[in-house]
């Protein structure tokens, strides 16, 4: 046996504890009993997958960090701003996603900051909740569902049309007078998937149900950029080219 297995500990104890010249490393017994301890509070340099208790508690704040937080710990996380999280890898992230399903001997943070939508989400939930009931957090919540691909528009008919300008019914205008409890939601996906502008719809109309205030009505209206120069000719952005995809 090795000095190696005998606690760093003992030094810290009065001399009269220490190990004797005529003891071996074997018959020292304290100093064994200590490594223990010391495994488990300072961590050991032999098993360096396992971090002692003293460096989780200096890092202790990166538990309640969104972008270093476990995976493990992203749900329970997003609980304290009533958060339910989306399922998918869209939103977990492929990283996040494969480790949340694992079962670390220690559940540590990330050594270095992660961006995905539900961290985005969990790290900005407060600040949207400040914002609840207005055009400006339901339009900023839904982009975050919707993702940066995809234009969002919010009209709540506050303004009559005016000669010279772009107006399309049903987006930005209607016939006749608007309730002052209505409002339109205008997106513009360009998906050629047709299975994922389903799920995309769905997860837009369920946002607008959950944030919208409960005595509002509201308009969805769905449109599928197409080639059109000078209009829409960023290919992938704001517009595709050929048709849907069935899958």
């Amino acid at each position: 046996m090795s000095n190696q297995q005998i606690s760093n500990y003992v030094q810290y104890l009065p001399r009269i504890y220490h190990k004797s010249s005529d003891q071996t490393y074997e018959d020292y017994f304290l100093g064994r009993f200590l490594k223990a301890f010391e495994q488990v509070l300072t961590g050991s340099a032999e098993k360096k997958d396992i971090v002692g208790i003293e460096s989780i508690l200096d890092n202790f704040e990166q538990y309640f960090n969104p972008s270093q937080t476990p995976p493990q710990f992203l749900e329970w996380l997003a609980s304290w701003v009533a958060l339910d999280l989306e399922e998918s890898v869209e939103f977990y992230g492929n990283n996040d996603k494969e480790q949340k399903e694992q079962s670390p001997i220690q559940i540590l943070p990330l050594d270095t900051s992660r961006s995905t939508i539900n961290r985005e989400l969990i790290s900005k939930m407060v600040q949207l909740y400040k914002k609840r009931g207005t055009t400006k957090g339901l339009l900023e919540y839904l982009q975050f569902y919707a993702g940066e691909e995809t234009t969002i528009s919010i009209n709540e008919y506050e303004e009559t049309a005016k000669v010279g300008e772009r107006r399309k019914i049903g987006v930005n205008t209607m016939v006749g007078k608007a309730k002052p409890t209505f409002f339109s939601v205008h997106t513009m996906i360009p998906i050629h998937s047709r299975s994922r502008l389903q799920k995309k719809v769905q997860l837009i109309k369920k946002v607008i149900e959950n944030e919208k205030p409960f005595y509002t009505n509201y308009l969805l209206s769905v449109e599928i950029p197409s080639m059109r120069v000078g209009v829409y000719s960023k290919v992938g952005k704001e517009t595709l080219l050929g048709g849907m995809i069935e899958d």
